[in-house]
């Protein structure tokens, strides 16, 4: 399995790490299953680490996963940190990613190291 979901209780996170190539199936299957821990623990902060990840999934299926967050239950005030690796592939989804966010006003921010993502995901600042 190319990525990992955890809460991170004292930290009030879902931590989302892929690694390797991540198909448009993984990349559906990884969301649901996202979107689940985050109602169950009623979590608004989700840390994507991304650093590892070989290929992203299509950029049409990351269109339409993040068009559905409202209808599945994604609460607005949702902030989603995605930590990238300088490959320009893996760079370009995640700015992709971050741009439908935004469009869909749900706050998300891309980074290219983790203690930066981790302290904007608790700061009060946005954008």
């Amino acid at each position: 399995m190319p990525w990992e979901i955890q809460y991170v209780p004292e930290k009030e996170t879902v931590v989302v790490t892929t690694t390797g190539p991540v198909s448009d199936d993984e990349a559906r299957e990884l969301t649901g299953r996202a979107i689940t821990l985050l109602r169950e623990t009623q979590a608004t902060r989700v840390l994507g680490d991304c650093r590892a990840m070989e290929s992203a999934p299509s950029l049409g299926v990351v269109y339409w996963l993040v068009n559905d967050y409202a209808d599945r239950g994604v609460p607005r005030q949702t902030r989603i940190a995605v930590v990238h690796s300088p490959a320009p592939h893996v760079a370009e989804f995640a700015r992709f990613y971050e741009t439908v966010c935004f469009n869909r006003r749900f706050e998300a921010k891309t980074f290219c190291d983790r203690e930066a993502a981790e302290a904007w995901l608790h700061s009060g600042a946005t954008g």
